[in-house]
């Protein structure tokens, strides 16, 4: 039984995704997409098993396994097949640790895949092609479980007598119990285990990403697919101005979610994909009533736009990354992103699909050619998967940062510690750490890479004989190991992922504990945040008298709009306080952009740009230094 307008459910979370991904800067909210699905997905599973329980008073759990199998793996492998050719048209640092990738789609465990690396669409260094089929972990996790729960509770309620329409009753009403019972599980493991240091485990986790599931099943508890003769009744008599009302709402506010939400906001994992899940399950009941209130078939588009909605999904990831790195307006890249997506998502759909449903299939799918074809593109695939680098050049780069960093740290606790760096330096050049395949160095060679130094401008005496602060992100993370030897006694606090609005919380942090330096250095912007300049202004405004200040312009060639604006804004804080000076990388890098990595944004472990950035921040660092401070 098809249900009208139910494709508005799939097309809405379709079209949020898509969003999201192909033009997140002006909908940073779109990833709510995916929880639309899910909601729809418990629904719609727990809904069809009602109607086969109705009509026959079993529950066939090897066919269930089988129909999910069959309408979830198939097009998964032909989408990696597909496109693992044409990832190289991408740089290097995109197939990075690609064959894990792969592995962990096809094997339904990318969620742990992303949680033990700590990934996400908001902080990676280099994108992932895969990293979106950490939904199909969910939904598989969620199929096998709940399966297995429903034809449990089957099996004891025939044991304990129950027939006919007394087992349906009393199948339903324990479906219910255990279904909120899941849901408030779910939730509280949620807001118990929340870090917002580490959103990974709460957003990819299935325990804790599981009642979009089960407020799907609530809800087809109550309004399945098939529903009474009574409720049918009722449903084609509801008040179209109270079915307006009920469905604009909850439109409206999950449009708002799309435009304003933010991935690294607290309360988005905590509250706003909980509150996306219940709007879903009241749209879900409105279009219900609809089918009962209306004749008109809904429009064909939006049936093959449902249609076509999962396969659409896996390809539009992959796609996006080829396409955008190779047009970079993004804009045309996103719209042809699509096309292409939907002409291949509808290929399998229509074209490939129905051969594993053992429907008649056209000519051309048993034809030798597309057996060739296939072939080909298996072979090629494989080439590509066993030649990609284990780890990408910026992961590299970092990595021996953070090693260097740690090292210069040791080396400044004193005489106390020598032991230790001198076990540690030992252990990580002779033992299988030491493997530059996968880009781990030796201490030794990080300390050779620093002869970058003699290139740099010598630091003033008076910038050395007080004290300095460094805040910044990634990008500084890349050359904090020839920081540490221009300044050595200065308190660095470089992080990926870090934002202006965490910056400041540590800036305020060390003001109010009098931790804060003399001379400051902040580095930061690229991670985009809802008030940039408000956290600007706000440190400035903290900034204890005396202070020195250097903010370093960002560059991001995938980004260069917000960053432009920004960066103009801070260029008029050298005219307004004299005792900041501004240390403009964005316009002396931009020309060269060449010389950045593949992201166009990070230079780590590129000795002459590093040479370059320092010696940028160094010059404004002295020149900041001729001013008094701030009065």
């Amino acid at each position: 039984m098809k249900i009208k307008w139910f494709s508005l459910v799939r097309v809405i979370g379709l079209v949020t995704v898509l969003l999201y991904h192909f033009f997140a800067k002006s909908f940073p909210g779109g990833f709510i997409g995916v929880d639309v699905f899910f909601v729809f997905s418990g629904y719609l599973i727990t809904s069809l098993f009602f109607i086969e329980l109705e009509d026959s008073e079993n529950f066939n759990l090897v066919n269930y396994y089988k129909r999910r199998f069959l309408r979830i793996f198939p097009p998964l492998v032909i989408m990696i097949v597909t496109t693992l050719p044409f990832t190289v048209l991408l740089p290097m640092d995109f197939r990075a640790n690609l064959a894990k990738q792969v592995a962990a789609a096809i094997g339904f465990v990318t969620n742990k895949f992303e949680i033990l690396s700590g990934a996400s669409y908001e902080a990676q260094q280099t994108p992932q092609l895969y990293i979106h089929t950490w939904t199909l972990s969910l939904e598989f996790l969620f199929y096998l479980i709940w399966g297995a729960v429903l034809l449990a509770i089957v099996f004891l309620l025939k044991i304990l007598g129950n027939k006919g329409k007394r087992l349906v009753s009393q199948v339903r009403f324990f479906v219910l119990i255990l279904a909120v019972f899941m849901t408030i599980i779910s939730i509280l493991q949620l807001e118990l285990t929340f870090n917002p240091d580490y959103l990974s485990r709460s957003y990819f986790d299935f325990i804790t990403h599981a009642y979009p599931f089960f407020i799907g099943a609530i809800t087809a508890v109550f309004v399945g697919i098939q529903i009474s003769v009574k409720k049918q009744s009722y449903f084609k008599t509801y008040p179209m101005n109270y079915w307006w009302i009920k469905t604009l709402i909850p439109v409206i506010i999950l449009v708002l979610l799309t435009l304003f939400g933010k991935f690294e906001s607290v309360w988005t994992i905590r509250t706003n994909l909980i509150l996306t899940s219940i709007l879903t399950a009241i749209l879900i009941v409105q279009f219900r009533i609809l089918h009962e209130k209306t004749s008109v078939l809904e429009p064909k588009i939006l049936t093959i736009l449902a249609d076509t909605s999962y396969s659409l999904y896996l390809f539009h990831w992959p796609i996006w990354l080829i396409l955008s790195h190779l047009i970079p307006n993004i804009f045309f890249s996103g719209i042809l992103s699509f096309i292409v997506s939907f002409a291949a998502a509808a290929t399998v759909y229509y074209g490939v699909e129905p051969y594993f449903h053992g429907k008649k299939t056209t000519e051309w799918l048993r034809s030798k050619p597309f057996y060739g074809a296939l072939g080909i593109l298996s072979l090629v695939s494989f080439i590509v998967i066993f030649t990609a680098p284990k780890i990408s050049n910026i992961e590299r780069s970092l990595n021996e940062s953070r090693i260097s960093e740690t090292m210069v740290n040791l080396d400044k606790k004193g005489q106390l510690v020598q032991n230790l760096l001198n076990t540690g330096t030992g252990i990580f050049t002779n033992s299988s750490w030491y493997y530059p395949q996968t880009g781990f160095s030796s201490s030794e060679t990080l300390r050779l890479n620093q002869s970058v130094l003699k290139d740099v401008t010598a630091v003033s005496d008076k910038v050395l004989n007080s004290s300095q602060t460094v805040l910044g992100d990634s990008v500084m993370v890349g050359v904090v190991p020839y920081l540490s030897n221009i300044l050595p006694d200065a308190d660095i606090v470089a992080e990926i992922g870090q934002n202006l609005e965490s910056i400041y919380q540590v800036f305020d942090e060390k003001t109010k504990s009098d931790k804060l330096g003399k001379y400051i250095i902040i580095s930061a912007g690229v991670n985009v945040t809802d008030d940039m300049k408000g956290d600007v202004q706000k440190m400035i405004d903290a900034a204890p008298k005396g202070t020195h200040m250097v903010f370093v312009t960002q560059f991001d060639g995938k980004n260069a709009t917000v960053m432009n604006d920004f960066n103009d804004y801070l260029k008029t804080l050298s005219n307004k306080y004299n005792w900041i000076v501004i240390a403009d990388w964005a316009s002396y890098i931009a020309p060269q952009a060449d010389k950045l990595w593949d992201d166009q944004l990070h230079f780590g472990g590129k000795q002459a740009v590093s040479a370059d950035y320092l010696n940028l921040i160094i010059r404004s660092l002295n020149e900041v230094a001729k001013a008094k401070g701030k009065t």
